[in-house]
């Protein structure tokens, strides 16, 4: 099981355009297309800021009025003729909020009505305080007129987010030839004049890093290596890819119990070994040979622990353990990375595990028919401090389920499902169940066990109150 490090996660949610529930985008647009669109763009400096006086809707309840932001224009490449202007945002999750101080360069729609300017949910707009932010889109724009009189393939380079690649090659392959460019000192490449047709852009890894993402200025982001369409280039148009490259790195190894034997679904986090964040920077769980791997690790030096939130718990009945197999966060060791390295065997030894017990049985409906993917569940009464007790697992195809949990506790067996009314076809019981709870979907259950876990369990059997029905086929729309 491979998740990835964090620097992947944080590329993902940097590259995809506005990520919240209020708004939604197919992607990023072009420089050209952005220009083109744009009623105003230009380099400005924001000022100031207001919050107006919240408001009240029909219904008397309170949201937002937005913001209010002056900027002074210092740069006009479309649009603008004071030397000031004004901002407004409605306030909705999408706007983007500026702060004083920032220097930004603008893609800006106008409103005639309040006479202010606004900045859309998949804008452009960037910040250029330092390189190599919004580069790429100024050489486009210093260019101009001519740049829009023809073709154009940019993007830039960076690793870790951040870091401009310099004089990397960057292969582009159209309908006609291939050609070769490379990056400049801000990490960005461009390429004029090209026969209008469909290309596809390619780059060489610098040692130790390797392309974690693309992003595609003609709609989105997606993974580096998929590129089956090609960006399709029409006359005077433009398009882009800017590739972020991760360290080219990992750590990997096994976690085994104090028998020698691997234990799966173990989670762990790798942190700075100066870090103070219990959560950690990255996580990664082992599969069922017990078998972990962190990639794309940036270079430092790191701890490695085991149940990192340290209460003992059914799954992982042992307490925060650091590698090699310590209990002391002082006695860890520290494992160095570096560009390029790759650590494996780093296997864990976990000293000691708490006493467990399972639990196997199977989940039947009245008419004795299996059960198949619904939940089970063992919730103890009580438990000490620093214990988690619970445990919990889906049946398999044959309604059988198998639960691992912390020996001494007495608590309850448990089987529920969630139904909708309608779900299933002729089946007054489950019906009057449903109408009971006064609710759809409703969450029925088998009939409890009291169970003490001082011994294993074979063969126990819960039963729902309701014979196995068919369900009925969707609605056709």
């Amino acid at each position: 099981m491979k998740t990835g490090f964090l620097i992947s996660a944080l590329i993902f949610l940097l590259l995809s355009p506005c990520v919240a529930a209020a708004c939604s985008c197919a992607g990023f647009a072009s420089i050209c297309q952005a220009y083109t669109n744009a009623d105003a763009v230009f380099i400005g400096t924001v000022e100031r800021t207001e919050r107006p006086q919240p408001k009240k809707n029909a219904d008397g309840e309170v949201y937002s009025a937005g913001q209010i932001a002056y900027v002074q224009v210092e740069k006009v490449f479309k649009g603008v003729k004071e030397t000031e202007v004004v901002f407004r945002s409605g306030g909705s999750s999408c706007d983007r909020i500026l702060k004083e101080g920032e220097h930004l360069l603008f893609y800006a729609s106008y409103d005639k009505k309040s006479k202010t300017f606004k900045i859309g949910p998949c804008s452009r707009t960037t910040s250029i305080d330092k390189a190599p932010d919004g580069v790429d889109d100024l050489l486009y724009l210093q260019a101009l007129p001519a740049a829009a009189e023809t073709t154009r393939i940019s993007g830039t380079l960076l690793s870790h987010l951040v870091n401009p690649l310099i004089g990397i090659k960057v292969s582009i392959s159209g309908p006609q030839k291939s050609y070769e460019v490379y990056t400049d000192k801000n990490g960005v490449y461009e390429i004029y004049d090209l026969p209008p047709g469909r290309y596809n852009v390619k780059t060489e890894s610098p040692p130790g890093l390797k392309v974690g993402f693309a992003s595609f200025s003609t709609g989105g982001s997606t993974d580096a290596n998929s590129q089956s369409n090609g960006l399709l280039l029409k006359e005077k148009s433009c398009a882009g890819v800017d590739f972020y490259f991760n360290s080219d790195t990992s750590i990997s190894g096994r976690v085994f119990g104090p028998d020698g034997r691997p234990l799966p679904q173990v989670c762990l986090s790798i942190m700075l070994k100066d870090e103070t964040n219990t959560n950690g920077p990255g996580s990664e769980c082992t599969d069922e040979q017990g078998r972990y791997e962190f990639d794309a690790t940036p270079p430092g030096e790191y701890i490695i622990v085991a149940n990192n939130e340290g209460s003992i718990s059914s799954e992982e009945p042992f307490p925060a353990t650091y590698y090699p197999g310590v209990f002391e966060k002082q006695k860890a060791t520290v494992l160095a990375i570096t560009d390029g390295g790759h650590l494996e065997n780093q296997d864990l030894h976990i000293p000691s595990l708490e006493a467990t017990r399972v639990i196997q049985g199977l989940l039947v409906y009245a008419d004795g028919r299996p059960v198949v993917n619904e939940a089970v569940s063992f919730k103890p009464e009580a438990v000490k401090e620093g214990y988690d007790g619970e445990a919990q697992t889906l049946t398999d195809a044959q309604g059988r389920f198998s639960l691992t949990v912390l020996q001494g506790l007495s608590g309850w067996l448990r089987a529920s499902m969630y139904v909708y009314e309608g779900e299933y076809l002729n089946c007054p019981l489950l019906d009057k169940l449903i109408k009971a709870q006064g609710e759809s979907p409703a969450e029925v259950e088998a009939r409890p066990l009291k169970l003490e876990t001082n011994t294993d369990f074979q063969d126990l059997k819960l039963v729902f109150p309701f014979p196995s029905c068919v369900k009925a086929k969707p609605a056709q729309r």
